[in-house]
């Protein structure tokens, strides 16, 4: 009966300890809610950057676009979920919100060079998609052009021009339809609708 008795308040006080170490380590998560972003926009470019020059080439070589998301974690430290493989003129960027992280911006390559895409610029979905998800958006081009969608802004905004990223050695740029520093949605469709057949 003692045996018993010992034995139950063994799984008593064990329970106990547990419940307490999983509230603990419950309370210790951080959610996006409960910390302040410390990220600056620059420190997320550079990032973005970094990500999109190491997928230029697996991009190029494979004709398909890559994508995902940087997040800053509780300890202020930024990261990059999940790498995406999307398709040839697309890549469906979906998160999760996760304890401990908050999702900052996207980022997505435009694959390889093809005379039938006006791939140096962002599209007018890519631009319209980060506007709706209230979170900037980074494209990498064939070109090496690396463009900043400006959520807030409404904009797509070239950060640096051709080659400042890997290039796809197939690209030939187009000098009639050479890329402005700057688009709004509507004149991305402008341009999308007047085409690139001048090259």
């Amino acid at each position: 009966m003692q045996n018993v008795r010992t034995t139950q308040i063994i799984y008593l006080l064990c329970a106990i300890a547990f419940v307490v170490i999983v509230a603990r380590a419950i309370s210790s998560v951080k959610g996006p809610e409960d910390f302040v972003v410390t990220a600056t926009t620059e420190e997320v470019q550079a990032f973005a950057r970094e990500q999109l020059a190491a997928l230029q080439e697996r991009s190029f070589a494979e004709d398909t676009e890559y994508c995902g998301i940087i997040f800053e974690d509780s300890n202020g430290d930024l990261g990059a979920g999940r790498i995406l493989t999307g398709e040839r003129a697309s890549c469906d960027i979906a998160y999760f919100d996760e304890p401990g992280m908050a999702p900052l911006a996207s980022f997505h390559t435009h694959g390889g060079f093809g005379e039938e895409f006006d791939s140096e610029v962002p599209s007018t979905i890519d631009l319209k998609s980060d506007i709706a998800s209230r979170m900037d958006g980074y494209v990498s081009t064939p070109g090496g052009r690396f463009w900043r969608n400006d959520a807030e802004a409404g904009k797509s905004i070239l950060v640096c021009g051709p080659g400042c990223l890997p290039r796809d050695p197939a690209y030939r740029p187009c000098p009639a339809a050479e890329p402005k520093p700057e688009y709004s949605v509507t004149s991305l469709r402008a341009r999308f609708e007047r085409g690139t057949e001048r090259c």
